[in-house]
């Protein structure tokens, strides 16, 4: 594996949760909840995020497994791939050249994942009752 000043992973491992048919529960709730913050901006208005997103420092969506044999932090291949270019640290790593662009598409025979990380997230946390989704939209 080539080192970038941003190590990721280049394909998906067997248990990343952004695969289509990845199993639930894996994960608790909280824990995606958390890891929001990963593939959105950060609020403009939340000083403290967005001065470290300039910083190369929003938090990042790190593969569970980490490197083959080493256990390194690794960014997530599915998250880079489907939610990374949301992520402020990240389009600074493309940018300045720690991170290849190509890291932020699917590469050649990628198994499906999830569009986003709304839906990722959704799959891998259904609501246990139909109340729990809140009221129904007008």
């Amino acid at each position: 594996m080539t080192r970038h000043a941003m190590p990721y992973r280049p394909f998906p491992c067997n248990e990343c949760p952004w695969l289509l048919d990845a199993p639930p529960g894996r994960f608790p709730a909280q824990r995606f909840k958390e890891l929001r913050a990963t593939s959105v901006q950060p609020d403009p208005t939340d000083d403290d995020a967005y001065q470290a997103a300039a910083l190369g420092q929003q938090p990042k969506f790190g593969c569970h497994k980490g490197a083959p044999g080493s256990g390194e932090d690794l960014a997530c291949a599915g998250w880079l791939a489907v939610a990374g270019h949301q992520n402020l640290s990240v389009r600074l790593a493309v940018i300045t050249g720690s991170l290849p662009a190509s890291a932020l598409t699917p590469g050649p025979n990628w198994p499906p994942l999830h569009d986003s990380y709304d839906a990722m997230a959704a799959a891998h946390n259904p609501p246990q009752n139909p109340a729990d989704d809140g009221p129904p939209a007008p």
